[in-house]
């Protein structure tokens, strides 16, 4: 009888041992988490790493934070030994990139305590997030344009902004400088003003949307006594547009003679004439006729015209070659200089890069070898096609896409060696180039507005001059 009470006060000391250890995995807690702050809408893209952010807090300690969404396959929990009462939530996800554009998704965010008590916040995440910066353009004044002094106002501006939503505006110079708070999708901007005192006069152009995109610009004008300029440019285009719907190249830039009594008014440009009579103007300004452009007089040969548009007479080029073309403003006279190279020749040159494709199919990143996938390498360069009259000259057409084997920069060089790097050519500038810099430079990377095009290459070895049009 004695050995079963034994074993009764036995079995209830264990039951009750049990039931002890149970109460004490769960504590009894009389609080629910809180969110002290929460990021509750978030602005994302595909393929954008976004980050929740959030203070929570709770007196029985933060046990644990889980994020799910099935549709991302995001099931992420944190877990917190130490069970803070206050604990910052900073998490990073990248959307995912077949992701759609645009779309919602609501996230619940879910925090336990210590005493397994929930509160869940749902985070709204809208693919809908403005990283481009606001456009900004100026129609007037043209870059590097000069003006004379006159009886009217000498500087115009017309300023166009356009973005999903703008905030401010801002122009500063030595003239003037304003500072507006603006709203919508555009936004225009004129001014005339009136000047006494010849000058460059530059305006940096300022535009800020509502998501804090910003984008800038420079423009500079001279402001002139008397015909004479920083700069200027040699074309055989025949309007606005088509000095200004190139990638770069159109129009040509010219040597500006630093000789004392010569600076500002002595220029030297160099042109290869592809067919008999070619006609070319003198611009002193990028991409406008007006208000400066030059040409040669019909009736006096040798003595140039001045006009301020495309109706000015063109310098005529009578033979096939390259022509030295020196213009001198002060006496408004011009000689034309008939040369031959004597620098050696290429015997085939090719175009190096990602995101260039020939006849819309053969990428310059398939190697020509094996076939497999090399971007930026000699070995995958496409052959350009030269010039039947001229060595140095050579063409390509291509279509520019975006390269879906690579995530690199869609951009190019040039080389003449399938074999090798050397000899090789790119820019004198990755944004604005004006000439070819052999076995030196930098690489053009194309801007996104030039992807889904199809251009022309023209590139001239002796000059170092490559132009990229429309065709």
């Amino acid at each position: 009888m004695k050995n079963i009470k034994t074993k009764i006060l036995l079995f209830i000391t264990i039951f009750a041992l049990v039931i002890a250890c149970s109460d004490d995995d769960s504590i009894s807690v009389n609080s629910t988490p809180e969110f002290q702050t929460v990021e509750k809408n978030i602005s994302s893209l595909p393929g954008q790493t976004f980050t929740f952010k959030a203070v929570v807090s709770d007196p029985a300690g933060i046990k644990s934070v889980n994020f799910k969404y099935e549709p991302w396959f995001l099931d992420k929990t944190i877990i917190k030994d130490s069970l803070p009462t206050s604990y910052e939530i900073s998490y990073n996800f990248k959307v995912p990139s077949d992701a759609t554009e645009n779309s919602i998704h609501t996230i619940p965010l879910t925090v336990t305590n210590a005493g397994d008590k929930m509160f869940t916040e749902n985070i709204v995440i809208t693919l809908d997030k403005d990283i481009a910066a606001p456009i900004i353009n100026i129609a007037s004044p043209i870059d590097g344009s000069s003006v004379l002094i006159g009886t009217t106002n000498e500087i115009i501006l017309d300023i166009t902004l356009t973005d999903k939503e703008l905030q401010n505006f801002k122009i500063e110079s030595e003239l003037l400088n304003e500072d507006i708070s603006i709203s919508g999708t555009s936004f225009s901007y004129k001014k005339e003003l009136d000047v006494a005192n010849p000058k460059s006069y530059s305006f940096k152009i300022t535009a800020t949307d509502v998501t804090g995109n910003v984008a800038s610009k420079t423009v500079s004008i001279n402001v002139l006594n008397s015909l004479s300029f920083d700069q200027m440019y040699i074309t055989d285009v025949t309007d606005d547009a088509e000095l200004s719907s190139d990638l770069f190249g159109i129009p040509f830039t010219t040597t500006a003679s630093t000789a004392t009594t010569e600076d500002g008014f002595v220029f030297t440009g160099k042109y290869y004439s592809e067919a008999p009579n070619s006609e070319v103007r003198f611009l002193a300004q990028k991409t406008s006729f007006s208000p400066f452009s030059f040409g040669g007089d019909a009736n006096n040969s040798g003595t140039l015209a001045l006009g301020s548009d495309v109706s000015v007479n063109p310098i005529i080029l009578p033979e096939v070659g390259y022509y030295e073309i020196k213009m001198d403003l002060r006496d408004s006279s011009y000689t034309l200089t008939k040369y031959t190279p004597t620098d050696t020749a290429f015997g085939q040159v090719y175009i190096i890069g990602t995101g260039v494709y020939i006849d819309d199919t053969i990428s310059t990143c398939t190697n020509n070898n094996t076939g497999g996938n090399t971007c930026w390498n000699f070995a995958s360069g496409k052959p350009f096609t030269k010039n039947a009259n001229n060595d140095y000259l050579w063409t390509i057409d291509v279509t520019l896409k975006e390269e879906p084997s690579n995530n690199g920069s869609n951009g190019f060089i040039l080389n003449a060696n399938p074999a090798g790097w050397s000899p090789f050519w790119r820019l004198d500038d990755g944004v604005e180039p004006t000439a070819t810099v052999p076995n030196g430079g930098t690489n053009f990377i194309f801007p996104d507005s030039a992807l889904d095009k199809d251009y022309t290459f023209k590139f001239d070895t002796h000059l170092n001059r490559i132009s990229v049009t429309i065709r």
